[in-house]
């Protein structure tokens, strides 16, 4: 099975609170259950799951911020503020920028302001990128705004720490690894320097270097738990299975069960061929995330290889629901149709394939066995000398042995 990459940027949470999050811990199901819907834009339900969150333990700014997130994108700006002071009174000034985003949206420039500086005067900094490309900003005067920035509000390596962000997010990975090879000095250098720099090693798949990296930051970040995911990805594309398993499920445990891991527990465990578990992992990320191409691909990989036919069909049938001229797609249910033992079903999503210009070498080959087994052995000569002639030696070698006398 092709291996998937699942190319995300693990050291930044995919809400908007993600600097926020410094240090990871580990989360209730129900707060990834809130993040899920935040993060497909169902706001609603994210407030309902928060809740559920906040009854259990109502002393968690991670909580807090997340509530007060959904609520601005749904237009409750002044309940969203509610919830950003709640969070900043259990973590000072942890919800400082998105207090300043708040009265932005509420037209109160001088509170804006003053929530402007408050957070750049402490540890949770916005770096100014993040003020610029904000929207919510855009009411401040040009000259409360330019009087704002003529302090230097950043030291020498926060800026770098920020521009090498910028650099990884832009995929210039090169340039983020020049510009943190002259930062880091020595292994007691900042930790968020090797992992960046790692993070921008696994993109260009130096693989050796990323994980040298990753491993020091790890020492001073024993239970991050996207790091360790990151170092279980690293192992994973270099075949080193085992390693890549026993990080992933490190992850798992310390994150209390992030969706996001069990999508990478199941890439691991399909590396390894255990096809049901797999399978098993990828329905509990999508259980979370419905709709994420990546995993419903998987997921029909896995379904389809561990024997679950009637789940691989039933999920390509929703995907082709979504992309009707997918070759690839017609080609994997003709695969299964045929391991199914459903040939006529199978040779339909063949010539579909082979109609959309799609693996018409293979397509033939398969439609062949497709046709042989169905006793129709002319027809079934006929795709393998043609699949021969495309370059499939497994189709000549069949039509010699089977439709030359």
């Amino acid at each position: 099975m092709k291996r998937v990459w699942l190319i995300s940027n693990l050291f930044i949470a995919p809400v908007i609170l993600a600097s926020s999050l410094s240090f990871a811990q580990k989360m209730p199901i129900a707060y990834y259950r809130a993040e899920a819907a935040f993060n497909q834009n169902d706001f609603h339900n994210a407030l309902i799951w928060i809740d559920s969150c906040l009854l259990l333990k109502p002393i968690r700014y991670e909580f807090y911020l997340l509530k007060g997130a959904s609520l601005l994108n749904l237009d409750s700006s002044k309940q969203a503020l509610d919830a950003f002071y709640k969070a900043n009174k259990i973590r000072n000034n942890i919800a400082s920028y998105y207090i300043a985003k708040t009265y932005c949206r509420l037209n109160d420039s001088s509170k804006c302001l003053e929530w402007i500086k408050i957070n750049l005067n402490s540890i949770y900094r916005e770096p100014e990128s993040k003020y610029i490309l904000d929207n919510d900003f855009s009411i401040l005067t040009n000259k409360e705004w330019k009087e704002t920035w003529e302090k230097d509000w950043y030291s020498s390596l926060e800026k770098d720490i920020n521009h090498a962000e910028y650099l990884i997010n832009s995929k210039e990975y090169e340039k983020a690894i020049d510009l943190l090879n002259q930062r880091i000095r020595s292994k007691k250098s900042n930790s968020k320097l090797f992992l960046l720099r790692g993070t921008a090693h696994l993109k260009l798949r130096n693989i050796n270097l990323a994980l040298k990296d990753l491993e020091i930051a790890q020492k001073r970040r024993k239970k991050d738990y996207s790091l360790i995911a990151l170092r279980a990805k690293a192992y994973l594309l270099i075949d080193e299975y085992e390693k890549a398993d026993k990080l992933i499920d490190q992850a798992i445990s310390y994150s209390g069960g992030k969706p996001e891991f069990y999508l990478i527990k199941s890439e691991i465990l399909s590396a390894k061929k255990e096809w049901e578990n797999a399978y098993l992992n990828v329905k509990k990320y999508l259980d979370f995330y419905p709709n994420n191409p990546i995993a419903n691909n998987l997921k029909i990989d896995c379904a389809s290889e561990a024997g679950y036919y009637s789940e691989a069909l039933l999920s390509l049938a929703k995907l082709l629901k979504l992309n009707p001229q997918n070759p690839e797609l017609y080609f994997k249910r003709g695969k299964i149709y045929y391991k199914a033992e459903q040939y006529r079903e199978a040779i339909l999503d063949f010539d579909k394939a082979i109609q959309l210009n799609y693996k018409v070498s293979e397509s033939y080959l398969l439609k062949g066995k497709s046709l042989m087994n169905l006793g129709e052995r002319k027809e079934a000569c006929k795709c393998f000398s043609i699949s021969g002639n495309l370059g499939s030696l497994e189709s000549k070698s069949i039509f010699l042995n089977s439709c030359i006398y």
